[in-house]
């Protein structure tokens, strides 16, 4: 590393010297990987495993005894079925480390918890407030809906803002808003688009406009858990190529969330999506290749599998 300014030490002939380190210094970019992987070491010699989905996420589980442990850094979430199973836990966990016990989880990352009888739910009301008072928007009025159905975005007309970094800033903190408020994913897309002054070509517009958008959402008994409203990556030929892209890549997150779900040692049956395109659901079910889809066929064998294994069921429902 290079020397600290006010340390600075030359070789004999006159060279500039760095510092070769011994272990990790906390403030180098390798610091998070490297106290990660201490982490790790100590969480899978008290038995826990890693889970797939999400390497973050370990589980202990033993017998009637279920621990899971979620990681950010140096911030831990902590739960289980056995209060003292945890006890032990975190008296081991601070021999080995040093932290810090916050009791019950009420606030992480910019989110709230709170738990009742009827489950746990999250919210971010402060981070909401503190992003209006950064906009200068904490006495403004409400409005019903966040975008009206009217509303018509351009990337030419109208004058560029006179504080650019500010609307990153905003749009980016109402980027992690989506995570508990789904209703705005939609509107957050479309500011999203806006990032920078668009200097494209007119032919790359035009294959901008063309994309379609994606959208979908995740439920578990009953309540949202995963959602998504995005461009798609790629021009598609047709409506119904489309439609099966996009059920293609909600399979994909669905298949992941199984995945956690069975890590998490929680029941799973079979999945039921729904789309609203006859075509899709028809492709989906149909294992005739139909020569109008072949240039996706990954998509389409993807999707089949999943159906034909009975992960899942793709149902129609009119939009």
């Amino acid at each position: 590393m290079v020397q600290p300014p006010g340390f600075e030490q030359q070789g004999m002939d006159g060279q500039q010297l760095v510092c070769r380190l011994r272990k990790a210094l906390y403030g180098l970019k390798q610091d998070p990987r490297a106290w990660f992987h201490k982490l790790r070491e100590f969480l899978l010699a008290t038995k826990f495993k890693a889970s797939n989905a999400d390497n973050s996420l370990f589980v202990l589980l033993s017998g009637s005894k279920l621990v899971y442990i979620l990681i950010y850094i140096d911030d831990f979430i902590i739960t289980e079925n056995n209060n003292q199973v945890i006890d032990r836990f975190v008296q081991d966990l601070n021999a080995r480390f040093s932290l810090k016990d916050l009791g019950q989880l009420n606030y992480f990352l910019g989110i709230e918890v709170t738990s009742n009888s009827d489950g746990v739910f999250l919210s971010q009301k402060k981070y909401i407030l503190e992003l209006l008072q950064r906009a200068s928007m904490d006495r403004s009025k409400s409005t019903p809906t966040p975008m009206i159905s009217t509303c018509k975005l351009s990337a030419s007309e109208g004058r560029p803002v006179e504080n650019d970094q500010l609307y990153r800033s905003i749009v980016g903190a109402l980027q992690y808003v989506v995570i508990t408020r789904s209703k705005i994913t939609f509107s957050v897309n479309k500011v999203c688009q806006f990032m920078h002054r668009p200097l494209d070509s007119h032919f790359k517009v035009v294959k901008r406009i063309l994309r379609s958008t994606s959208g979908f959402c995740i439920f578990l008994g009953g309540n949202p858990i995963a959602w998504s409203s995005k461009k798609q990556q790629v021009v598609s030929r047709s409506t119904a190529e489309v439609e099966y892209r996009s059920l293609a890549h909600v399979i994909a997150e669905l298949v992941w969330i199984q995945s956690l779900l069975s890590k998490l040692s929680v029941p799973k049956t079979k999945a039921l999506v729904w789309c609203d395109s006859a075509d899709a659901v028809a492709v989906a079910r149909n294992p005739v290749m139909h020569s109008k889809f072949k240039h996706v066929e990954l998509d389409l064998f993807f999707v089949r599998e999943k159906v034909t294994s009975g992960i899942l069921q793709v149902g129609h429902v009119p939009s």
